[in-house]
């Protein structure tokens, strides 16, 4: 039963491992949530749908499954 992961799975599960170890050994810190809101600063909603819909577009996805 179950699945089996692809072999680029397994490989980049254990280097993220890696990294941790690493990371925990220099004795690194992240402050997480200014990081994550540095990455979201500039978002915007209007500009994503319209990527989503030109991508959409581009895949042939039909314009009634397309939403607004």
């Amino acid at each position: 039963g179950g699945i089996r992961p692809p072999r680029e799975f397994v490989l980049m599960d254990r280097a993220a491992v890696g990294l941790g170890s690493v990371f925990m050994h220099l004795g690194a810190e992240v402050n997480w949530h200014t990081l994550f809101h540095e990455l979201i600063d500039d978002f915007d909603r209007q500009k994503l749908a319209t990527r989503q819909r030109e991508a959409a577009i581009i895949a042939g996805i039909p314009e009634e499954l397309v939403q607004e």
